[in-house]
């Protein structure tokens, strides 16, 4: 009797034992729940930052967020040659995504007509093609003061030349993109560098490059529309590095954007050509290896 006894008490105490245990884990559990995630420094959303095509023909960091995209309609149209007259239109259709944590990746289709009257003689010359492109953000505003971002392009274009016939072009960009907060919520500032190398047709192919330096200001006048003015210099080389120095011209010109929707956003940009020099002619400007006056129209729709 005794045994069964001190039988009972202990199947007793084992049986609160582990009802105590089951509550307490169950109390664990329950503050490992509702205990907030660490803060992880998100390197590529910074929700200060300026929209990308807030600066004209010059680019922001920004990039697009993992998970995230956008399609892109741009509109070019430039004009100006040294002897005659020129007007060349193109668009390029863009889709954008986020494909890892800092990293975007592009695939654009693009065509484009040139007519010209040229000493007397009219040409036309029609193009299209398409390119690939990735962007990396290295550096955000909120942890290092200022955006950066590393980029590199590579595009075929097939041309059909009335005068020369058909041939092709390949071009391979690299680019650093940059941005800063000048003012909170008002006035922002970006640089961009980059270098272009073309190996042009018909066989031989020709090897030639262009490199660019630009620079914006981009004014928040009111929630979603900004005013923009920028500099930007291009020099062109007869090879593929900074070489055999073929010309050079200065561009500057305004811009606007306007966040029309939260997925819908139209800007607008003209630069035009204020200084120059074409290597062999003692001529002010360079219109032979650029146009005089450029304009840039590009509506995007995020998603």
């Amino acid at each position: 009797m005794q045994r069964n006894t001190t039988l009972a008490g202990l199947s007793l105490t084992l049986r609160a034992i582990a009802l105590g245990a089951l509550l307490l884990a169950a109390q664990n559990a329950s503050a490992f729940e509702a205990e907030p995630e660490a803060d992880t420094p998100a390197v590529c959303d910074d929700i200060d930052d300026a929209p990308t095509d807030a600066f004209g023909f010059t680019d922001g960091s920004g990039i697009a967020d993992l998970g995230r995209g956008s399609l892109g309609l741009t509109l070019d149209g430039n004009a100006g040659v040294r002897e005659g007259r020129s007007l060349s239109r193109s668009g390029t259709l863009q889709g954008s995504y986020g494909l890892l944590p800092c990293l975007e990746v592009s695939v654009s289709a693009f065509g484009g007509t040139t007519r010209s009257m040229i000493a007397r003689e009219r040409l036309k010359d029609r193009s299209f093609g398409g390119s690939l492109e990735a962007k990396y953000r290295l550096l955000s505003h909120r942890d290092h003061g200022f955006g950066l971002s590393l980029g590199v392009e590579t595009g075929l274009e097939r041309n059909d030349d009335r005068a020369i016939g058909q041939f092709s072009s390949y071009n391979t960009a690299f680019e650093v993109l940059a941005d800063r907060i000048l003012i909170p919520g008002t006035l922002y500032g970006a640089v961009n560098v980059s270098h272009n190398l073309i190996w042009n047709g018909p066989t031989p192919y020709q090897r030639s490059s262009t490199t660019a330096i630009g620079a914006s200001l981009a004014w928040q006048v009111r929630d979603g529309v900004y005013l923009s003015g920028e500099i930007r210099h291009l020099r062109q080389q007869n090879s593929a590095g900074f070489g055999n120095h073929a010309g050079h011209a200065t561009f500057v010109g305004p811009g606007i954007y306007w966040q029309a929707t939260d997925e819908l956003a139209i800007s607008l940009a003209y630069n035009v050509q204020v200084a120059g020099h074409e290597r062999g002619l003692d001529r002010p400007l360079d219109l032979t290896n650029f146009s005089r006056h450029l304009v840039q129209l590009d509506i995007g729709w995020s998603f």
